[in-house]
Order: structure tokens, then sequence, then C-alpha cells
């Protein structure tokens, strides 16, 4: 089953290189420039997992987290913040949103390798999110 990543980052270029990296792994990438676009897509598609830069126009990373937090798919679909803020009150704010994940930027090769592996772990979650939920239905 093909799943859909959002990538939601103001840089098109990390845009374009992220989607060369996960270019074999059976995946729709779809790309939101800003946090307003980013809920406009959640709410519209059915979205596996979100890539999220926290520093961006219009809605910026933290603003799209509280919003974000109010849907029906907060608990379901897993968030790996890939952003250049790495200040500790920062990153403790992100983390207290229950994001999946959390990666420095630059990405540079290594971290992009990296970024790959928790985007595999993240859809792993997802799907078993999907299978609990299949689950209390019946």
């Amino acid at each position: 089953m093909i799943r859909t990543i959002l990538v939601t980052d103001d840089n098109v270029l990390d845009n374009a290189i992220l989607r060369n990296y996960l270019y074999n792994e059976r995946v729709n990438i779809i790309s939101a420039l800003n946090g307003r676009e980013a809920l406009e897509m959640v709410e519209s598609r059915n979205i596996d997992l979100i890539i999220l830069d926290m520093v961006m126009p219009v809605l910026d990373g933290f603003e799209f987290l509280k919003e974000f937090s109010k849907t029906q798919f907060y608990h379901e679909v897993p968030i790996i913040v890939a952003s250049s803020l790495d200040g500790t009150k920062e990153i403790e704010k992100v983390l207290s949103y229950n994001v999946f994940d959390y990666i420095i930027k630059p990405l540079d090769h290594i971290n992009r390798l990296i970024l790959v592996n928790k985007i595999k772990s993240g859809l792993k979650y997802r799907e078993a999110c999907l299978e609990l939920k299949k689950i209390k239905k019946t």
C-alpha cells in the first residue's frame, strides 16, 4: 500500500531533496509551503505522516501543532519535525505536542538517511494506529 507523506516546509529545495531520498520507498509525497496549507491538506486528504519545519511564513510550525492538536488526526498521524531550531526550550516546546520525532537541520547526507529511517518507523506506527482503529470498530 502506498502511503502519503506531507512535507511542510517553505524551502522548496529541501522538499525536492527529501523527495529524491524517498524515491524508492513506495510513498506519495505532497508538499505544503506553510502550516495553513498543511492544515487544509490534512483535512482534505488521507495523510499518513507529516514532516514539519518550524520556521515558515503564514502559519509557523508551533501554530500548526497547536491547531493540529485539535483535530481528530492528532493521535493517529505521526509528525517528524525537521527544523533548524536547536535550542532546548524550543525543542521542549515542540516535544510537548507529542511529536513522533525531531531532527535538526541542515539535513546533510547522514541526517537525511536517519530521517528516512525515522519516516519508516513513523509509517509503521501509523499502520498500527489504523489496525487498532479497525479492531475497535468491530
